[in-house]
């Protein structure tokens, strides 16, 4: 197990754990509706799985299956005390696809589509009120010109709104040492594309991204706004990239790296955590929560947060910062989890025999420093979503901070929809306190590298990702040797 930094030397003073010292909010109740999408009628034969869902914070769902992307606005669908248990698409979108080139993942923002292919990334705008999606194509570029860099997966953020003025990033997993790309877009009279397309690299990474997001737009967070990462050999890596992502053709270094997997003398495996999602703790401090799918005769610990240690202390000082979720509060079988923005919140996904089981944990501080939950504050309840075969990717979920409440919704590639609502006596409704600038230049990827703090400016937020599922992915499920 390994962590590094590119910035501070190895002689830097000890890493410790932030005293994590806030109020701990506790949920009182649950209520949970199930539906399921309207999907093209199949004959019994040929059903099939869509290949990649994304979840929009707004309560908007996009599902692909192989040759079509269908929109359904699910909050208004379900509506205040509705039973609908059928939800019908408000748009469908076909795309014309070569040979051989298939949908891979795709993302949702507040007004963005992104769509991943083989080789090609597709952007869409206004895909809640545009009645002709097609016509709305933001963006369409080949990813890889030689046809050796294959996107994996996909997520944006976007800041802002398009009555006040929006930026929007996407990044795009791929493999290997140039594992991410990123694009850029405006909204002024309209969204636009940037030129700035750095490449975020993974050094000594021999497998796939399978999952790549952002850091939350939080004003109070002790690091710059960041890019994260999850291999498919178990690895993290950050990118500390402030209010810029650098210029065209640029490249970046990570800021933090962490290899998850145990020490030589012990067995991991590819593929073990199923999903990352980035921590801002209450007190404004990083971590990534990794949701892990054990297996047999494996040494990688059970889903666990993992602190990142923005200024390079000892980065041979690692241990301290891995933290597993104690066993009381989640079993050896999570499929995904996400985060909510204010870092007071985990919601997982539990793999059970027959349905899994939807978790809220509650986050604390541990009394040794860094965060952890307890079985005290969780709420637990059955919410019958599957992954796709032994694939998990296809399951996303999204989370809404509002008054006294908490909105969660949640699909499977089968269809199926959770929407729950947790009340959370004193929880505020999360709004960012700041916006991206307008100004269309920004400080050069030198300067980031030099750890200038910077701050990310934003009205609005949404950042959903949505991976590639596992009949793409190129990495087999060894025995990772040590």
């Amino acid at each position: 197990m390994s962590i590094s930094s590119s910035f501070l030397q190895p002689s830097a003073r000890r890493f410790s754990l932030a005293d994590e010292r806030f109020p701990v909010l506790t949920p009182t109740s649950v209520s949970a509706s199930e539906s399921r999408l309207q999907r093209p009628a199949q004959p019994m034969f040929l059903k099939t799985h869509d290949v990649a869902t994304s979840v929009s914070s707004s309560g908007w769902i996009a599902a692909s299956s192989s040759d079509q992307i269908r929109l359904y606005n699910v909050r208004e669908a379900i509506g205040e005390g509705s039973r609908n248990r059928k939800i019908p698409p408000v748009r469908t979108l076909s795309i014309a696809l070569a040979k051989n080139e298939e949908f891979r993942a795709i993302a949702l923002s507040e007004d963005l589509l992104a769509v991943i292919t083989h080789d090609r990334l597709l952007v869409y705008d206004e895909y809640r009120t545009s009645p002709d999606l097609a016509r709305n194509r933001l963006d369409s570029r080949s990813i890889s010109q030689t046809q050796t860099w294959t996107p994996k997966s996909v997520a944006i953020l976007q800041t802002g709104t398009a009555s006040e003025g929006a930026m929007a990033s996407i990044a795009v997993g791929g493999e290997g040492e140039n594992g991410v790309k990123v694009f850029k877009y405006m909204y002024t009279s309209g969204w636009n594309a940037e030129n700035d397309r750095p490449i975020l690299r993974c050094p000594q990474n021999n497998g796939a991204i399978k999952v790549v997001g952002f850091s939350p737009p939080r004003s109070d967070a002790i690091s710059v706004s960041m890019v994260f990462a999850l291999t498919t050999g178990n690895r993290l890596f950050c990118w500390a990239v402030g209010g810029s992502l650098g210029p065209s053709g640029g490249s970046l270094n990570p800021c933090w790296h962490f290899d998850c997997n145990s020490t030589s003398n012990e067995r991991t495996y590819r593929d073990e955590i199923t999903s990352a999602a980035f921590i801002v703790s209450p007190t404004g401090s990083p971590y990534i929560l990794c949701t892990v799918e054990n297996r047999p005769g494996s040494h990688l610990h059970s889903t666990f947060i993992v602190a990142i240690d923005v200024h390079g202390r000892n980065p041979y000082m690692v241990r301290q910062g891995m933290k597993p979720i104690p066993d009381t509060v989640v079993g050896p079988s999570v499929l995904t989890g996400i985060a909510s923005s204010s870092g007071r919140f985990l919601v997982v996904m539990e793999k059970g025999k027959k349905s899994g089981n939807m978790k809220l944990l509650t986050v604390q501080g541990a009394p040794d420093g860094g965060l952890t939950c307890v079985a005290a504050q969780m709420q637990t309840w059955e919410a019958k979503l599957q992954g796709s075969g032994t694939d998990t990717s296809t399951i996303s979920m999204s989370i809404r901070e509002e008054q006294g409440i908490l909105e969660i919704i949640a699909v499977d590639g089968r269809g199926h929809v959770v929407s729950s609502k947790v009340r959370v006596p004193g929880l505020t409704a999360f709004q960012p306190a700041y916006r991206y600038p307008r100004s269309p230049r920004s400080p050069t990827s030198v300067e980031l590298q030099q750890n200038v703090i910077m701050r990310e400016l934003s009205s609005d937020e949404s950042s959903r990702a949505s991976i590639a599922t596992s009949h793409h992915a190129t990495d087999r499920r060894d025995i990772i040797p040590g």
